[in-house]
């Protein structure tokens, strides 16, 4: 408890801790940082007067705002780690069905095209076949005629006399 000495409050370090919710190592540090001197010492029991102990209340709520704003900001810091990750996994998800369509779209594509070169090969071959026929026609045709026309290609001289 706080002693009156010289009509002034004096308090311990547990009298401290005790008022602003923390423990005497935590006020002892915090006075140590801040270089605060005892008002007095009775036995071992340094005492500390009312400024000494509103300075500790001022740098303990300043340092339990700093642990918060940390708290808070790992908080969020999880919050956005565990929302990008997720983005990360559908974005993977997105590729791999992405992947799937553009495998099938090429199959799909390397079929048609070997229906259209299937389609193709007959018209051609047919379209040989013809071509090999009207050259043989064209060939017999021009037999033919060369058959029919030799004896008139004859000299003139032979065509006058022997006929």
């Amino acid at each position: 408890m706080a002693k009156v000495q010289g009509g002034e409050k004096l308090y311990s370090q547990k009298d401290i801790a005790d008022r602003i919710g923390t423990s005497k190592s935590t006020v002892y540090r915090i006075i140590k940082e801040l270089g605060l001197k005892n008002t007095t010492k009775a036995s071992q029991t340094m005492l500390y007067d009312e400024s000494v102990l509103k300075s500790v209340r001022k740098e303990f709520r300043a340092r339990k705002l700093e642990q918060n704003s940390t708290a808070e900001s790992d908080q969020n810091s999880d919050e956005l780690i565990a929302q990008l990750k997720d983005d990360l996994q559908h974005e993977r998800e997105t590729v791999a069905n992405l992947t799937r369509l553009l495998d099938q779209s090429q199959q799909l594509q390397l079929s048609l095209q070997q229906q259209i070169k299937a389609l193709k090969a007959p018209k051609q071959a047919t379209t040989g076949t013809e071509n090999a026929s009207k050259t043989e026609a064209k060939e017999t045709t021009d037999n033919t005629k060369n058959a029919t026309e030799q004896p008139d290609k004859r000299h003139w001289w032979r065509r006058v006399f022997t006929d």
